[in-house]
């Protein structure tokens, strides 16, 4: 699935007609992913009623993958994290997209708290620019986790019926164990010397793409089992890995029963 947004690429054109033709095919598309954006929940909820009926997202969600790169709301919300997924990668698609919002998110939201605890406050203001930066990146990564939760807890995901209560507290648990993990290696990251503004950015822009690509090789081994029918089970791996893991499997586990 995509992890994140590189941005459309850019259209080319003669004169000023031709200027005027690319600024209305781009109004066009960004109509098209609002008018998308504005029913997800109710896109999600029918498309994953089973995975036959792939053909109905598409439909609903319109010109939104060609939008990515124009309207970067259509990228906000738990809900787009797995209408991105699905769109590309059926329901195994729709969890990991689900998964990389919720770490990408924990991961930001323990670098920001680093970020004011550790560093000094002439360097702060860069290193939350890099850090907006780098959840501007993975769809639903600016989703508060609280939101995500009460996404869940509608039904949105799980084809309009609330989740078993039992389902909904794991994915919490292992989502707060992602959180805890993340916290600790971002505070070790900020908490050393830096000689410079760029130095200290340099440091945490590099730790947090590598948070991010150890979590989504995680979630990706689960969600690579789940999609060759061999279940959904975490490998038991330690640390950072490990919690991931716990988390891709319980996220999908909620995520089957629907």
């Amino acid at each position: 699935m995509s992890d994140g947004s590189d941005g459309a690429g850019g259209v080319g054109g003669g004169g000023n007609s031709g200027a005027n033709g690319a600024e209305s095919a781009a109004d066009s598309i960004g109509a098209a992913a609002e008018a998308a954006a504005e029913a997800l929940g109710a896109a999600i909820s029918e498309a994953l009623s089973g995975l036959a009926d792939a053909a109905g997202l598409s439909d609903a969600l319109g010109g939104f993958a060609e939008a990515l790169g124009l309207d970067a709301k259509a990228l906000e919300g738990i809900l787009g994290a797995a209408a991105i997924g699905f769109a590309t990668g059926g329901l195994p698609g729709a969890v990991m997209g689900v998964v990389n919002g919720l770490v990408g998110g924990s991961i930001a939201d323990a670098a920001r708290d680093a970020v004011s605890a550790n560093l000094p406050s002439a360097m702060q203001p860069f290193a939350n620019m890099a850090i907006d930066t780098f959840a501007s990146r993975v769809p639903g990564a600016n989703t508060s986790v609280q939101s995500a939760l009460g996404a869940f807890a509608s039904g949105a995901l799980t084809n309009g019926r609330a989740p078993d209560i039992g389902d909904l507290g794991a994915v919490a648990r292992s989502l707060s164990d992602v959180q805890s993990a993340a916290r600790s290696a971002l505070d070790g990251v900020t908490s050393g010397h830096f000689s410079s503004v760029q130095d200290a950015v340099s440091s945490l822009d590099g730790s947090l793409q590598s948070q991010f690509d150890v979590a989504r090789a995680a979630a990706g081994g689960v969600v690579g089992a789940m999609e060759r029918g061999l279940g959904t089970h975490p490998s038991g791996q330690t640390g950072f890995t490990g919690v991931v893991e716990q988390l891709a499997v319980d996220t999908a586990q909620m995520m089957m029963r629907r």
